[in-house]
C-alpha cells in the first residue's frame, strides 16, 4: 500500500513554550444534548473572540504580495516545531508514532495497540498533541503522553470497548480532556461527547446524537473543535459520505488527516457552535492561519474565505492541500492537476507556483513546521516502509 499517513502537530509542539493547537472555523449553532442540531447550511461567518496565546491572526499575518517573489520568509527564531507521523499499515495490530523535527531526524518513536476492529466502522485520530507533549491512544482505552525525550506514560483512559471506538484531544495547558465516542453495539450508532479533567473529575457528557457524527480533534481559545462527517452520512466505511476520489480501506480519513468533512467550534460546557470552518471540504491539516478546502482556496479562523485570486484551483481535484502558517500559502498535488502523481507545488495567490523536486501523490499530507519548512511521507518502499 502505497499511502502516507503524515500528521502534523496542531500547532508548533516542542519544549513547551511554542503555542498550540491551530484551529479554525465559521459560524452557526449547536444544540447540547438536544434533538439533532443544524449542521447543514451556510453559517454567517462572524469573528472568534480571541487568538490561541502567540498564535498571529491571519488578518495581521499577511501572505506574499502578488509583487513579492514565491520564497519562503524567513521564520523568526523560536522553539522548533516537530510533526507526528502515524504508521498504521505495517504494524498489524500495532502503529507507530513518530515525532520528527525539522532537521529530518526522529526525536522519539513508539508502538501502540490499535483499537479492536470493528468490521465496516470507519477510522478515528489516533493522536493529538499540545504546547508540550504528543498524546496517542493505545488500543481501546489507555491515552499515553510521548515526550520528545521518548519517555511515555499513562496520561488517562477513555471510555473506548470492543465495540466502541474512542477519540480525544487534550487542551493545550494538559488539564483537560475532550473525548467522542462512537457506539457500533447499538443501531444506529450512537454518538457521545464528554468533557473531563484528566483524571476524570468534573466529567460531563455534553452531546449525544444517533443522527450526526462528530468527534474532537482540537482545542482553540478555550473551545474545542470536533471534525463533522457531514449531512446525512453515517460512520462505515461502505457508506459514509464524503467527498473526492479514494477508497476507505486504502485511504482510511479522506482528504483530511481528521476524518470529517469540516471542523465546527463549539463551547465545551454547553455544546453550543461557535463557528463552522469550510461548509463541506476541508483538505489537508488544520494549521494557525486555518485550513485549505477541496479546489478552491482556503478559509481562516472566522470561517471566511481567503481571497486566492486565482482563476485556477491548486493542484488535482480534492487534493490534500494544507495552509501556510502565515495563511500565504497553499503546499498540494500537483502541478498540472497531474492524475496520480507528481511534484510538490506551492500555490500563491494570484496564480503564482513554484514546483519543489519532491514526488508526492494527492492523497500526501503535508505539514507545515513552520512557515519555510514542510513535512510530508508516503510508502516508498515495497514493503509499506514509511518515509
Amino acid at each position: 500500500m502505497r499511502w502516507l499517513w503524515a500528521l502534523l502537530l496542531l500547532g508548533p509542539v516542542a519544549c513547551g513554550s511554542a503555542p498550540a493547537a491551530s484551529t479554525h472555523t465559521p459560524v452557526a449553532q449547536l444544540q447540547s444534548a438536544r434533538p439533532s442540531p443544524p449542521f447543514e447550511g451556510t453559517p454567517t461567518p462572524t469573528a472568534l473572540g480571541g487568538e490561541t496565546t502567540g498564535v498571529p491572526s491571519p488578518s495581521t499575518t499577511p501572505g506574499p504580495s502578488p509583487s513579492s517573489s514565491p520564497s519562503a520568509a524567513p521564520t523568526p527564531a523560536g522553539p522548533p516545531s516537530y510533526a507526528v507521523l502515524v504508521d498504521l499499515f505495517s504494524g498489524g495490530p500495532t502503529y507507530t508514532l513518530s515525532v520528527a523535527g525539522g532537521d529530518g531526524k526522529v526525536a522519539a518513536r513508539v508502538t501502540a495497540l490499535k483499537r479492536t476492529n470493528i468490521a465496516d466502522g470507519i477510522e478515528l485520530p489516533y493522536t493529538m498533541a499540545t504546547r508540550s507533549r504528543v498524546y496517542y491512544l493505545d488500543g481501546d482505552r489507555a491515552v499515553r503522553s510521548l515526550n520528545l525525550d521518548g519517555t511515555s506514560k499513562l496520561v488517562t483512559s477513555v471510555a473506548g470497548s470492543a465495540s466502541v471506538h474512542a477519540t480525544f484531544a487534550v487542551s493545550p495547558d494538559d488539564q483537560r480532556i475532550a473525548v467522542g465516542l462512537l457506539d457500533y453495539s447499538v443501531s444506529p450508532v450512537l454518538l457521545s461527547l464528554y468533557v473531563e479533567d484528566i483524571g476524570g473529575g468534573h466529567h460531563s457528557v455534553i452531546y449525544t446524537s444517533n443522527a450526526r457524527y462528530l468527534w474532537p480533534v482540537a482545542w482553540h481559545a478555550g473551545q474545542l473543535v470536533v471534525a463533522y462527517l457531514g449531512p446525512g452520512a453515517v460512520p462505515f466505511k461502505s457508506k459514509t459520505t464524503l467527498y473526492g476520489n479514494g477508497d476507505l480501506l486504502h485511504f482510511p480519513y479522506g482528504p483530511s488527516p481528521y476524518g470529517g468533512i469540516n471542523y465546527h467550534v463549539i463551547n465545551p460546557v454547553t455544546a453550543e457552535r461557535e463557528a463552522i470552518i469550510s461548509g463541506g471540504g476541508a483538505t489537508g491539516l488544520l494549521s494557525r492561519a486555518g485550513t485549505a478546502v477541496a479546489q478552491g482556496d482556503a478559509d481562516d479562523w472566522t470561517g471566511a474565505s481567503l481571497n486566492w485570486n486565482s482563476p485556477s484551483s491548486y493542484g488535482n481535484y480534492s487534493a490534500a492541500g494544507s495552509l501556510s502558517p502565515n495563511g500565504g500559502v497553499i503546499a498540494a498535488c500537483c502541478e498540472n492537476g497531474a492524475a496520480s502523481s507528481g511534484n510538490l507545488v506551492l500555490f500563491y495567490p494570484n496564480d503564482v507556483r513554484r514546483v519543489l523536486p519532491v514526488n508526492v501523490t494527492p492523497f500526501d499530507w503535508v505539514g507545515w513546521l513552520d512557515d519555510s519548512h514542510l513535512v510530508t511521507g508516503f510508502y516508498q518502499a515495497a514493503d509499506g516502509t514509511p518515509s
